[in-house]
């Protein structure tokens, strides 16, 4: 029955990822075109495609490119169109999968600096850029970006693509490997307080509820000591999440048209792009500092406890035990002693008397050849 069920794995998995990218992309969608000038949005299905290739590798593509390539069709893009733009998140999705996943033979966990640096700067410089030269060839040949706004459009699809796939990917993978942040209660007290401090300057500081002219690279200075405390705190999972929901904060207040930012709608996506970076570059950073510290210091008590075992053995193997060859006693602490006792000592072994069969064996002889001589 196993052999049965395992060919249907790949096509299910296909199927589930091609729904949860289409379903996602026609909300962003629609919410695009309720805010209409708003021309950045978070592209959800960007994530989605992103959090699959690093859990699943490069097989995942099938259902990345029959997601887009759905989403685009459906919204009115011609068909060569929408197949061009779903070739490029679908050579995203594989090379990313087959990056941080088939090639390393394990899926990240956001606690090492190195695979950090190098998974931001392949998503930011290579896999990203080629998602985003795709989509913007096939809008431009199907005629729908005006000749003046192609640096405008691919700026928007970059940064649509870019931070739904930083908020998403990171939060999901490190949840995956660190599922419990709190072991005790005064963990969990302070987990709680960590929370409602993030959910409270996330709303009114770069959130809509935020005062009247607050500028928005200010809140920064609230978030940070945010992320450091949930980095040096906890487990990475949580720093992630700290700098993701403050982000999400600041893209609801700029879809709401209120919260903090400048007068004009340029200088707002401006902002917003400078502050969603930072937050979940710094929480990315800080989680995986923190990470590595911790992993070295376990790595070097479990060093330190081999090592104890080993100079105790070299001790043991090292000691020489003198026996008096006529009485049997041991030389132990410059005295001589019975072979119980240094055993005792030495090793704590408790002693108990019996006799072999060999020596009854003897005994019995003994006693026999006595009898025959009275």
């Amino acid at each position: 029955m196993h052999s049965r069920s395992r060919p249907l794995k790949w096509p299910l998995i296909w199927g589930v990822i091609a729904a949860a990218y289409f379903v996602s992309g026609r909300l962003c969608i629609s919410a695009s075109a309720h805010v209409a000038d708003v021309s950045w949005i978070l592209y959800v299905p960007a994530g989605i495609s992103l959090t699959a290739a690093l859990l699943g590798g490069s097989r995942v593509w099938p259902g990345v490119l029959l997601g887009e390539f759905a989403v685009n069709f459906t919204s009115g893009q011609p068909a060569f169109a929408s197949l061009l733009m779903a070739t490029g998140n679908t050579l995203e999705a594989a090379l990313a999968g087959w990056w941080f996943k088939d090639r390393l033979g394990r899926r990240l966990e956001f606690d090492r600096m190195a695979e950090i640096v190098a998974f931001l700067l392949a998503v930011a410089l290579i896999l990203q850029p080629l998602s985003t030269a795709f989509g913007i060839t096939a809008l431009k040949l199907a005629g729908n970006v005006p000749a003046g706004s192609i640096g405008a459009t691919a700026s928007a699809w970059y940064a649509s693509n870019l931070f739904a796939e930083l908020m998403f990917a990171p939060a999901v993978l490190a949840w995956l490997r660190w599922p419990k942040p709190a072991n005790d209660s005064a963990s969990r007290r302070e987990l709680l307080a960590l929370g409602v401090l993030t959910l409270t300057v996330g709303a009114f500081g770069p959130g809509r509820w935020a005062p009247p002219g607050f500028p928005l690279p200010v809140a920064l200075f609230f978030a940070i000591p945010l992320l450091v405390w949930a980095a040096i705190r906890f487990v990475p999972s949580v720093a992630v999440t700290v700098g993701a929901t403050l982000g999400l904060f600041a893209f609801d207040a700029m879809l709401a048209h209120s919260g903090a930012g400048a007068t004009s709608r340029a200088d707002d996506v401006v902002y917003l792009n400078v502050f969603m970076g930072v937050c979940l570059a710094t929480g990315l950073f800080l989680s995986a500092a923190m990470g590595q510290e911790r992993r070295h210091k376990a790595e070097q008590a479990e060093l330190i406890i081999k090592l104890k075992s080993a100079s105790d053995q070299v001790k043991r193997l090292e000691e020489f035990v003198t026996f008096c060859a006529w009485t049997g006693r041991v030389r132990w602490n410059e005295q001589w002693v019975s072979v119980e006792k240094f055993l005792q000592d030495r090793y704590n072994v408790s002693i108990s008397h019996g006799i072999s069969e060999d020596a009854l064996s003897v005994l019995r002889a003994r006693s026999g050849a006595g009898g025959r001589e009275n």
